[in-house]
C-alpha cells in the first residue's frame, strides 16, 4: 500500500493519541509512553504524506515527531525523526539532519537502529555528492548490523536486515554513478525481494535501471524499468512513479526500438493519488 492509502489511518491514530494526552490524567510513566507513541505515529503519518508526494505536511509531522520524542526522552526516536527529515528535504539540510541523527542516537542502541541511522546518513551524503562520507556511513551500517545485539530492536527499526542494507548500498552507489558497485548489490537484493512489496521493489528497481544506464547496459535498463512500471502502476505512491519518469527521460536519448512502447506505458502511469491529503 502507498502513502495515499495509509495517511488518513495514521493521521487518525495520531489525533486520537493527542486527544488522550490533552484530556486525560495519567501517571508520569503513562504520559511519557503516550508521548512516545505520538512521536512514532507522527513519523508514520509523515512518511505516508511524503510517499504520497506531499513534502510540506510530511516535514511538519517529522518536526512534530522530533519534539514529541524529545519530550518523551527517547533519543533513538529523536534520531529517527532526524532521519525522516533528512529524507524529505534538500541535500544540504539532509546532511545536517543525518549528522544530527548520528549524534543523538545512543551508542548502546539496538544494532538495527544504529544500522538504520547510518544507512540513511549514507543516502544523504550520496545525494549531496560526498563519496567519502557515503562510503564511511555504509561501512558503519554494515558494522552495526553485524555486531552482537546489546538491546532488542524497537519495532520501527526491527525490519532492517542485510537485504535492506544491501539495497541502500546499491542505491547509494547508483546515485554516485558507480555502477560496478551498485549493480551487484541491487541484483542480489532484488532477486529474492517479493513482488507484493510493489512500491519498494518498483522504487529500488529504478536505481538498478540507472546503474545499468551508467554501465552502458541500456537494454537491461529498459527491461528493468518496464518491470518497475508494472509494479508501480496500482500503488498509491508518488515516489516510484516520479523515479520511473526520471529514468525514462535518461533512456530516451538512446533511441532503443522498444523505448516508444515503454515511453507510452510511462506516460500512462498515473498512481491513484489525491491532490490534497
Amino acid at each position: 500500500m502507498g502513502g495515499a492509502d495509509t495517511f488518513r489511518l495514521y493521521g487518525t491514530e495520531l489525533a486520537h493519541t493527542e486527544q488522550l494526552l490533552n484530556d486525560g490524567n495519567y501517571s508520569g510513566a503513562t504520559r511519557v509512553a503516550l508521548t512516545e507513541l505520538a512521536a512514532e505515529q507522527a513519523q508514520q503519518a509523515g512518511w505516508a504524506a511524503f510517499d504520497a508526494g506531499h513534502a510540506v505536511p510530511a516535514l511538519q509531522l517529522f518536526e512534530y515527531s522530533r519534539r514529541a520524542a524529545d519530550d518523551a526522552g527517547s533519543t533513538d526516536l529523536v534520531a529517527n525523526s532526524f532521519v525522516h527529515i533528512a529524507y524529505a528535504t534538500d541535500a544540504r539540510t539532509a546532511t545536517h539532519a543525518a549528522d544530527a541523527a548520528c549524534q543523538v542516537v545512543p551508542v548502546d542502541a539496538a544494532p538495527a537502529t544504529l544500522a538504520l541511522v547510518a544507512s540513511r546518513r549514507a543516502w544523504s551524503y550520496a545525494v549531496a555528492g560526498d563519496v567519502g562520507g557515503a562510503e564511511h556511513a555504509l561501512e558503519q551500517a554494515w558494522t552495526s548490523l553485524e555486531s552482537r545485539p546489546l538491546a532488542a530492536a524497537p519495532h520501527w527499526s526491527s525490519w532492517i536486515d542485510s537485504t535492506e542494507i544491501e539495497i541502500m548500498t546499491g542505491r547509494v552507489w547508483a546515485v554516485l554513478h558507480a555502477p560496478e558497485k551498485a549493480i551487484p548489490a541491487l541484483e542480489r537484493a532484488l532477486l529474492t525481494y517479493p513482488d507484493q512489496w510493489a512500491r519498494d521493489k518498483a522504487l529500488y528497481s529504478t536505481w538498478l535501471a540507472d546503474a545499468y544506464i551508467d554501465a552502458g547496459e541500456v537494454d537491461q535498463a529498459a527491461s528493468t524499468l518496464g518491470r518497475a512500471v508494472t509494479l508501480a502502476n496500482p500503488v498509491a505512491s508518488a515516489r516510484p512513479a516520479n523515479r520511473i519518469k526520471e529514468v525514462a527521460q535518461r533512456l530516451t536519448a538512446y533511441g532503443l526500438p522498444e523505448m516508444s512502447q515503454l515511453a507510452e506505458r510511462v506516460a500512462k502511469l498515473t498512481p491513484p493519488l489525491p491532490a490534497e491529503l
